[in-house]
């Protein structure tokens, strides 16, 4: 693997375990160093000769500089630091976006031929860690007091976060499922074993939930009732070991499922109504927090964590942060990239409708490996020689 794939790989792998500061509790991941560092090289590299970009470049540029004009014409009164902290989010969607139109103007060739090998391999090593920290460090209430959710006995792996690691599981289980006729018989059993086992003990209902629509959209486009059948019985059993998971741990200390999902209705409320104070522009790209604590909308205590950050719902956060004129652009950015792939690659389409999904209850659409995900996987829906 040449450094440009092991670069993306690694920083996939390191989740959530090294963060850059930004300030105001908020700070970019490895991956977004990575993203920033390859998209400069990568200018370099071409001598800014970039090729005409594809649609869905275009419209993911469109809905960056909405996310822009958003942070300029916000009402809300953000310092200096704010603003700039804000205006990292903008840059580093930005920076996928040309990341993936440096791919297709051929500045790193290796890295496009194997993109599927590396977003499987990084899926399967966040797999393997999920399952040893499962295993060897169960109890994560520990790192509540630096602002992440109290999990116990669920894997979390680097990313910290079961719901984020579910859904990139359900995606690194489509690519397995499409590339099987290049494993051997072992690897194409023990490969998805071991992710759908990850999967399984994120406990994580969204993720079962994407599970379902992915793999039904992919039985839709395949016209198989075989994998329409799978797929009902393999979402019964994640279903089953929840139900197994929530009476084994109500017997060492209860919990109380009601409360997230009123938790989680209560952001859908905030995120809409910020949407309502400005809903045309929104109140600032990744500006949520500020707009949280200038309207006295949530509690110093929920300010702290970083569920602050964004709303539960993608589309609400992006509905609230960038108004109509976002959501509409991100919109024709989702549309243009279901568009490309409908015919070239039904696996991809099914992981964007499973994020569809997914996003109702966890921001999961911007956040950093499932954005690399998606932003490598359309590019190689494209060659070099048609990219239009």
């Amino acid at each position: 693997m040449q450094l440009p794939g092991l670069i993306i790989t690694l920083a996939i792998v390191a989740g959530q375990l090294i963060k850059i500061p930004l300030g105001e509790g908020r700070g970019a991941t490895v991956i977004d160093a990575a993203v920033i560092a390859l998209c400069l090289f990568g200018l370099f590299q071409i001598k800014l000769h970039l090729t005409s970009p594809p649609i869905f470049i275009k419209q993911g540029l469109l809905f960056s500089l909405i996310a822009l004009l958003s942070l300029i014409f916000t009402p809300l009164h953000l310092t200096t630091n704010q603003y700039l902290s804000s205006f990292f989010y903008t840059l580093r969607f930005s920076s996928y976006i040309l990341l993936g139109w440096l791919l297709l103007s051929n500045a790193f060739p290796f890295l496009k031929q194997n993109i599927n090998q590396i977003l499987i391999f990084s899926g399967l090593a966040l797999a393997v860690l999920g399952l040893l920290q499962f295993i060897f460090l169960p109890d994560l209430r520990f790192l509540s007091v630096f602002g992440w959710d109290p999990h116990y006995y669920r894997s979390a792996s680097t990313f910290l976060d079961p719901n984020f690691l579910g859904a990139y599981l359900v995606l690194t289980l489509l690519l397995i499922f499409r590339n099987l006729h290049s494993f051997k018989n072992f690897k194409g059993f023990f490969l998805p074993l071991i992710v759908y086992l990850a999967l399984m003990t994120t406990f994580s209902r969204s993720s079962y939930g994407m599970f379902l629509i992915g793999f039904l959209t992919l039985s839709f486009f395949k016209k198989s009732t075989k994998l329409t059948f799978l797929t009902i019985i393999f979402f019964l059993a994640l279903l089953l070991s929840f139900q197994i998971y929530i009476r084994a741990v109500n017997q060492i200390t209860p919990l109380d499922r009601s409360q997230t999902a009123s938790f989680r209705f209560s952001t859908w409320q905030q995120g809409f109504e910020i949407f309502l104070k400005n809903p045309v522009i929104g109140v600032g790209f990744n500006a949520y927090s500020f707009a949280l604590k200038e309207y006295i909308i949530a509690d110093e205590q929920f300010l702290k964590g970083h569920g602050s950050t964004t709303n539960d719902s993608s589309m609400l956060h992006i509905a609230a942060t960038t108004g109509i004129l976002g959501f509409g652009a991100y919109l024709l950015f989702l549309v243009s990239l279901c568009r490309a792939a409908w015919i070239k690659n039904p696996f991809f389409v099914a992981g964007i409708f499973g994020l569809l999904g997914h996003s109702i209850f966890v921001n999961s659409l911007f956040y950093p490996p499932i954005l690399i995900w998606i932003i490598l996987t359309a590019s190689n829906l494209y060659d070099e020689k048609s990219v239009n």
